[in-house]
C-alpha cells in the first residue's frame, strides 16, 4: 500500500504544481498548455483528492499537506472556470431582427466538403466564417454562393485561409494581415434588415504549441492589434473565429479589457469545440465576443463535419442605431503592455505585417 500511496502522493504534487503554471506571465507553450486543459485538470485534481481521502497511510503530515495542495489547486481552477458554468445567465428572447452566425474551422485536409454544406443548408445562417479553408474549400463552397450575396475570400495553403459569406448588406469590407502576411483576418461593416449597423471581425491567430509557435507571442500580438482597432470603433462589435486561445486565458481577459467586449460563453456553458475526439479532452478555443449592446440569444456547437473542430453557431441581435458607448479608460501601463505585446509578436512573425 505504501508503494502505491507514494505514487499517488507524487502524482498529486505534480498535478497541483502544474495547475498553477498559467498564473505566471510566461508565454512559452509549456506554460500556456495548462490554460487549455483546465477543466480536465480540475477533474483529475478532484479524483486525486477523493483517492487520498479513501486511501491513507502512516505519513500524516505529508498526506495532509498534499490534500491541502490539491484543495488549493481545485479552488484556483474553480475561480477561473466557474463564471462559464451555465448558471445565472438568462437567455435573451429571440428578436425580429435576430442574426445567425456559423463560425467553423474546417480543417484544411478535410475533403468531406458536403457535410459542411449540408450543415449550412440545415441551419441557414446569415453569416458564415470558415477558417483553414484553402482553394479546394473555396471551390467546394462556391455551391452556397447563390444563397449569399457577398463573399470575402482569403484562400491559403498554410492552414490559415479564411472565407466569409453573408446575405446581409455589406457597407465596407477590409482584409487584414496585422502581424504576418501568413495569417489573415477580416473586418466587415454590416447592416441588418432593420437598418442597424454593426462591425464583424473574423480572426485566426497561430497557437503556441510544439508543432506551431514555441510561444504565444504572435497570437497575443494579433489579438491586441485587433483589440486596438475595435476600441476605436463607433459601432457595436462582434468577434468570432478560432482564437487558438481559451476564453479564460490571460490574453483573452486583456482582449476584453481593451475592447470592452463580453465573452458570450459567460454564464452559458463551456461549449468545447476542439478537439472533436476524444470528447473528454475538448476545450473552448472557437470564441465569440460582443459589445454589451448586442444581445446573444443562443450559442452552441453543432455536429461533427469531419474537422478537428466543431462548428460554433450563435444567434444575436443588434440594437437600434444609437451613439456608441464610450470605451472605458485604460491605464498608461496597460497601453504599454499592449504595445509591447504587438512589438514582440512582429519580431517572431515569419513575415513583416502589411497593415
Amino acid at each position: 500500500m505504501d508503494y502505491w500511496l507514494s505514487i499517488l502522493l507524487g502524482i498529486s504534487w505534480l498535478v497541483s504544481v502544474l495547475s498553477f503554471l498559467p498564473a505566471f506571465d510566461i508565454q512559452h507553450w509549456t506554460f500556456r498548455i495548462m490554460d487549455f486543459i483546465r477543466l480536465q485538470v480540475l477533474g483529475i485534481l478532484i479524483i486525486l483528492l477523493i483517492l487520498l481521502s479513501i486511501f491513507s497511510g502512516t505519513h500524516f503530515i505529508l498526506e495532509t499537506s498534499t490534500k491541502i495542495g490539491l484543495f488549493a489547486a481545485i479552488v484556483y481552477q474553480l475561480k477561473v472556470v466557474l463564471p462559464y458554468f451555465p448558471i445565472g445567465r438568462k437567455q435573451n428572447p429571440k428578436s425580429s431582427n435576430a442574426i445567425s452566425l456559423l463560425s467553423v474551422n474546417v480543417l484544411q485536409k478535410n475533403t468531406d466538403y458536403y457535410r459542411l454544406i449540408q450543415r449550412i443548408r440545415k441551419v441557414n445562417p446569415d453569416i458564415i466564417l470558415t477558417l483553414e479553408s484553402n482553394k479546394s474549400w473555396e471551390n467546394a463552397l462556391s455551391e452556397i454562393e447563390r444563397d449569399y450575396a457577398f463573399s470575402h475570400k482569403a484562400a491559403k495553403e498554410n492552414r490559415y485561409g479564411l472565407h466569409f459569406y453573408t446575405r446581409l448588406e455589406v457597407k465596407n469590407c477590409t482584409g487584414h494581415e496585422l502581424i504576418s502576411a501568413e495569417h489573415p483576418s477580416v473586418e466587415i461593416e454590416l447592416r441588418d434588415d432593420q437598418g442597424n449597423d454593426f462591425l464583424f471581425w473574423g480572426v485566426h491567430p497561430p497557437p503556441p504549441s510544439p508543432t506551431e509557435k514555441p510561444t504565444s507571442k504572435q497570437k497575443d500580438a494579433e489579438l491586441m492589434a485587433v483589440a486596438k482597432r475595435i476600441r476605436s470603433s463607433q459601432l457595436p462589435v462582434i468577434v468570432s473565429g478560432d482564437f487558438n486561445n481559451v476564453c479564460w486565458s490571460r490574453s483573452s481577459k486583456l482582449f476584453t479589457k481593451i475592447t470592452d467586449l463580453i465573452d458570450a460563453r459567460i454564464g452559458r456553458g463551456f461549449h468545447g469545440s476542439f478537439p472533436v475526439r476524444p470528447r473528454i479532452f475538448r476545450f473552448p478555443i472557437d470564441l465569440l465576443f460582443h459589445s454589451e449592446s448586442i444581445k446573444i440569444h443562443s450559442i452552441k456547437t453543432l455536429e461533427d463535419i469531419g474537422s478537428d473542430h466543431l462548428p460554433l453557431y450563435s444567434i444575436f441581435s443588434v440594437p437600434k442605431n444609437e451613439d456608441a458607448a464610450k470605451s472605458k479608460p485604460i491605464s498608461k501601463e496597460t497601453k504599454e503592455i499592449v504595445q509591447d505585446m504587438i512589438r514582440e509578436g512582429k519580431k517572431v512573425a515569419p513575415e513583416e505585417n502589411i497593415d
